[in-house]
C-alpha cells in the first residue's frame, strides 16, 4: 500500500493494524473496570470529587493532546519551526484568574455545568444562550478529532472514514457510556503515559537518524530555531494573531468554558488541590506536550535540509513529504527503519490522543445534556438510577453526533491549523467574555449578559462574510482577506461583547438603580469578591481556616448509631486536625497511590468512646467511600 509516497507492504499494514487493535482493546478493558465506581450521577460525572491533585493532573496530559495535535503541530513545526510551541505556551496569563477566581467560584458553588452558572449568575435565558454556544464548541472538537484520525487511518490502512470513524467511535463510546468520569480519568492516565513514551520514541528515532542532537540543530534552518514566528508577516500563523486570538480567547475558553476541562478539576478533593493541578499543567504538562507534538516537524525539516545537501541518509530510504499534513506519519515510518511493530506502537499514540480527548468531551456533553436539558426541562425529579441511565444515553447521542460531523469537516479546505481556528474563533468570543465579566465584576447585570452574548455572537459570525469589519484591529497584519482574520476575529468578538456588556450595565445602573442593587445582592457567592459566602454555603456553616495536621492510618469501626455522612474521631485527633464539630473532612484509603479512588467528604464529630487509632462511621458511609475491610484510612480537614 502506498501512503504519501511511502510503500507499506501488506504485512506491515497488518502488523500496525494488530498493534492498534490490541491497544484499543486493552484501553477498553482498562476503562470498563472503573464502571464499578459509579453509584450515582455525581460519581458518573465528577467521581464524587474524591481525587488527589496528581491523578487528574496526570490524566490531563492526554486530555490536552488530541489526535489532531501530532498531525497539526508536526505540520506547523515543519513549516515554521519551534514557533509551533506558541499554542501550548500561551496559558500563563490566564492561570491567576482561573486558580484564584473561576475555580473556587464553580467549586464552592457546587456548579455542575457552565450553563448552570449562567442561570444562577444571570437568568435562564442566559443559560440557554450559553448552552448552544458551549455545545457547538465541544461538538466541534469531537468532530475535529474524529476527522483527523479518520484521515490518518484512511491513508495508513486504506479504510475509508465511513468505516474507520464509526468503529473508533464505538470503542470510545462504550467505555465512556458505562465507566463515566472515573473511567475517563484512569484511561487518560494510562494513555498519557503511552503518548509520552511513543512521542519520545519517535523523537529519539529522528535524532538518531540525523546523527545526534548537534546534527539536528546544525541542519535545522535558523528561521526554524526561533521561539516566535514573525510578529505579523504570515497571515495564517503569526505571533500577534496567536496571542490576541488563540491565547486571549482560546486559553480562557479552554480553562473557563470547556466543560470537559472543568469537570476534570471538579473531580479533585479540594480547591487547594485543584490549584496544584492547574500549576502543574501550565509549568510541566503543557511545555512537555508542546515538544512531544511538534518535535517531529522540527526533525523533519532538518532531515529534508540534510537530505537535500547530501542525499539519502546512510541506512535510510529517501524521505519524501508530499503532503505536510502527513509529516508525523512519514518521518516516523522512515526513522524507525520501517519497523512495523515500533511504528504500530507510535500510531497507537494517535489512537490514545483521539480517545483521551474525545472521551473527556463525550462525558462533558452528556453532563450538559443531563444538567441543562433533561433534568430542568424533561424530568426534574427522578432517582439517581434514572439520571444515570439518561446520562449513558446522552453519551451515545453525543458520540453519534460527533461522528456525523466528520461529513462537514470533509467539506472544509485549508491546513489543519486554519480549519481548527476558523471554527473555534467564531464560537468562543462572546461566552468567554461574559464568563469573565460575570465572575470578576459583581455589577455586571443579567440583561447586559444576554444582550452582549447575542450581539457579540452575531457580529462575530457576520465577519465571516464581511471581514473588512475587523480592519480596525487587523490592519497591521498583511495577507489575503479572511486569512489574516483567523485569530483577530476572536479579539474583535470579545471587544464587541465587552463593550456592549459594559454599556448596557451602566445604562441599567443609571435608569433602574433599584434593580441594579438587587442584582448585586442576588449574585453573592458567584463572584470573586463574595467567595466567603460561597464557602459558607458549600460547608453549610462558617469555614474553619485554621491549619492542622492530617491524621493517618486509622482503623475503621462500623457503628450503626452513626448518621450517614458523619464520622467520629477522638479529641486528640480533632485537636491535631484543628477541627471543630461539624467541620468538613476528607477521609481516604491510606494507600497514596490510589489517588483518592477510595475516599469521600464527610462531617466530623468527637466521641469519647473512640481511641486515637480509630475512626467510627456508619456502614453507608463506609460503602459510599468504596473502602475495603482491614484497610487503614486517613483524615484531612478541608475547612
Amino acid at each position: 500500500m502506498e501512503f504519501d509516497g511511502v510503500d507499506l507492504s501488506q504485512r506491515a499494514v497488518v502488523i500496525v493494524g494488530v498493534v492498534c487493535l490490541a491497544y484499543v482493546l486493552i484501553v477498553r478493558a482498562f476503562g470498563s473496570y472503573f464502571a464499578r465506581f459509579n453509584n450515582n450521577i455525581n460519581d458518573f460525572f465528577f467521581s464524587g470529587q474524591r481525587f488527589s491533585w496528581w491523578l487528574p493532573a496526570a490524566s490531563m496530559v492526554a486530555t490536552g493532546i488530541g489526535s489532531y495535535s501530532f498531525l497539526k503541530y508536526s505540520q506547523q513545526g515543519y513549516n515554521t519551526g519551534m514557533s509551533s510551541t506558541i499554542n501550548y505556551m500561551n496559558d500563563w496569563f490566564a492561570i491567576p484568574f482561573f486558580v484564584f477566581g473561576w475555580l473556587p467560584i464553580i467549586y464552592f458553588s457546587r456548579i455542575k455545568s457552565v450553563p448552570e452558572y449562567f442561570e444562577r449568575r444571570f437568568n435562564s435565558f442566559a443559560r440557554y444562550i450559553s448552552l448552544v454556544i458551549i455545545l457547538a464548541y465541544m461538538f466541534f472538537y469531537i468532530g475535529y478529532n474524529f476527522y483527523t484520525i479518520g484521515i490518518a487511518m484512511e491513508g495508513l490502512f486504506g479504510i475509508p472514514q465511513l468505516y474507520s470513524v464509526p468503529i473508533l467511535g464505538l470503542f470510545i463510546g462504550v467505555y465512556v457510556t458505562f465507566g463515566g468520569q472515573t473511567a475517563v480519568i484512569f484511561t487518560d492516565l494510562f494513555q498519557g503515559v503511552m503518548l509520552y513514551l511513543a512521542g519520545f520514541l519517535a523523537i529519539f528515532a529522528g535524532i538518531y537518524a540525523l546523527g545526534g542532537f548537534s546534527e539536528w540543530w546544525g541542519w535545522l534552518p535558523e528561521t526554524h530555531r526561533l521561539p516566535f514566528t514573525h510578529l505579523t508577516e504570515n497571515p495564517k500563523f503569526n505571533t500577534a494573531g496567536l496571542f490576541w486570538g488563540e491565547a486571549l480567547a482560546g486559553s480562557i475558553a479552554f480553562g473557563f468554558m470547556n466543560q470537559g476541562f472543568l469537570m476534570r478539576y471538579l473531580t479533585i478533593k479540594s480547591v487547594d488541590e485543584g490549584r496544584k493541578a492547574a500549576f502543574f499543567n501550565v509549568l510541566i504538562t503543557l511545555p512537555v506536550s508542546a515538544i512531544i507534538v511538534g518535535a517531529i516537524g522540527w526533525i523533519a525539516k532538518a532531515l529534508m535540509t540534510k537530505q537535500a545537501a547530501l542525499g539519502a541518509l546512510p541506512g535510510y530510504d529517501l524521505i519524501e513529504i508530499n503532503n505536510t499534513f502527513h509529516t508525523f506519519l512519514v518521518v516516523c515510518w522512515a526513522t524507525v527503519k520501517q519497523n512495523a511493530w515500533v511504528f504500530g506502537f507510535i500510531i497507537s499514540a494517535l489512537m490514545a490522543a483521539l480517545m483521551s480527548t474525545i472521551d473527556t468531551l463525550i462525558n462533558a456533553c452528556a453532563a450538559v445534556g443531563i444538567y441543562d436539558l433533561y433534568k430542568p426541562l424533561v424530568n426534574k425529579k427522578a432517582s439517581d438510577a434514572h439520571y444515570l441511565k439518561a446520562a449513558r444515553w446522552a453519551s451515545v447521542i453525543t458520540t453519534i453526533t460527533g461522528i456525523l460531523l466528520v461529513i462537514w469537516f470533509n467539506t472544509q479546505k485549508g491546513s489543519l491549523m486554519s480549519i481548527h481556528y476558523k471554527g473555534i474563533m467564531i464560537i468562543i468570543p462572546s461566552v468567554v467574555t461574559t464568563i469573565f465579566l460575570g465572575a470578576f465584576w459583581r455589577s455586571f447585570t443579567s440583561l447586559a449578559a444576554c444582550i452582549s452574548m447575542l450581539t457579540g455572537s452575531l457580529i462575530t459570525i457576520l465577519t465571516v462574510w464581511y471581514p473588512e469589519m475587523i480592519d480596525g484591529l487587523a490592519w497591521f497584519v498583511s495577507g489575503p482577506k479572511n486569512d489574516q482574520y483567523i485569530y483577530m476575529r476572536a479579539l474583535y468578538g470579545m471587544l464587541i461583547t465587552g463593550v456592549v456588556g459594559v454599556f448596557v450595565t451602566f445604562l441599567q445602573k443609571w435608569f433602574t438603580p433599584d434593580a441594579f442593587a438587587d442584582n448585586r445582592e442576588k449574585v453573592k457567592g458567584l463572584t470573586i469578591d463574595t467567595l466567603d459566602v460561597a464557602m459558607t454555603n458549600y460547608k453549610g456553616g462558617k469555614p474553619n481556616h485554621t491549619i492542622g495536621k492530617n491524621v493517618t492510618d486509622l482503623t475503621v469501626k462500623i457503628d450503626s448509631r452513626m448518621k450517614a455522612g458523619v464520622v467520629a474521631l477522638s479529641k486528640n485527633n480533632l485537636d491535631q486536625l484543628k477541627a471543630e464539630d461539624k467541620d468538613m473532612v476528607y477521609i481516604t484509603d491510606s494507600r497514596w497511590f490510589l489517588g483518592g479512588l477510595r475516599s469521600n467528604h464527610v462531617k466530623v464529630t468527637q466521641k469519647d468512646d473512640v481511641n486515637d487509632s480509630q475512626i467510627k462511621m456508619a456502614e453507608e458511609t463506609f460503602k459510599s467511600a468504596y473502602f475495603l475491610k482491614d484497610k487503614l484510612v486517613s483524615v484531612e480537614k478541608i475547612f
